[in-house]
């Protein structure tokens, strides 16, 4: 007579499997060196770029080639990213409240100052952004979303950080090196800030070349039920031109903090 089973019946006992797991961890940090290279890359350089091994990028890289997230150069072997990348992107932003809710007001901050208008939000200690809409004289392209930028020298992002909770914060200041991009830039943990501090206090951030040279940008945090969930901006070649604006930045993104906290 066979012993009775300990397991109980009708239920499927899930065995987490160690080696599953670093696999996959090690698939989606390939994908975000793509994401993070904007270039097709080699397998080379895949590996360097993602820490694995050649044989593993190798491995990796076939299995996301055969499944589209991945595409291949057939002309020079270069990889760089598939369709199906698209279709998760395409679902994330089709549901998007903050976004969907921005973007005509993005549309009309755009024409109204005659700059380019962002959106983004804080995602994984950088700015990630979700739209941008091209200034009058551009077409009018719905773009820019999936680009980072390092938060503590862009308006948008400086603009959420001066709103975070002080804890949130400190961990932010912990975990991210604050290296020079250009020689605008603060890299000065205390002098930082200070900056967060006459952010909170004026309603809007600056970027006075902090991030890129030759480009200012002003942003204000979009806040729902006291917390910075974003933020929007204008940029522009010379400063002055968007400070003489910084009214109807502030304005707008209130005007979008105020359509969200009502939808949430």
């Amino acid at each position: 007579m066979k012993a009775a089973s300990s397991r109980p019946r009708g239920k499927r006992v899930e065995r987490s499997d160690p080696s599953a797991v670093k696999t996959l961890r090690k698939a989606l940090v390939i994908l975000d060196a793509f994401a993070a290279a904007g270039v097709p890359l080699t397998v080379a350089e895949v590996a360097i770029r993602a820490g694995v091994t050649r044989p593993t990028a190798h491995r990796l890289v076939q299995t996301l080639i055969a499944e589209g997230y991945l595409r291949q150069d057939p002309r020079d072997g270069r990889i760089s990213p598939g369709y199906s990348v698209l279709q998760l992107a395409g679902s994330l932003l089709d549901a998007n409240q903050m976004r969907l809710e921005a973007l005509p007001h993005l549309e009309a901050l755009a024409h109204e100052i005659g700059e380019r208008a962002n959106l983004g939000i804080l995602h994984r200690n950088e700015l990630l952004y979700l739209a941008g809409v091209e200034k009058p004289s551009l077409p009018t392209i719905y773009s820019r979303f999936g680009k980072t930028a390092p938060a503590y020298c862009a308006s948008l992002g400086k603009a959420i950080l001066a709103h975070l909770p002080p804890d949130e914060l400190k961990s932010f200041l912990r975990d991210v090196p604050l290296v020079k991009h250009t020689k605008h830039t603060i890299t000065d943990e205390k002098a930082l800030k200070r900056e967060l501090a006459e952010i909170r206090e004026k309603g809007y951030a600056l970027d006075r070349e902090e991030h890129i040279a030759g480009l200012f940008c002003i942003a204000s945090a979009i806040m729902a039920d006291g917390v910075p969930v974003g933020a929007i901006g204008v940029t522009g070649r010379s400063l002055q031109p968007l400070m003489d604006r910084v009214g109807t930045i502030q304005h707008t993104a209130e005007v979008i903090s105020h359509v969200l906290s009502r939808g949430l």
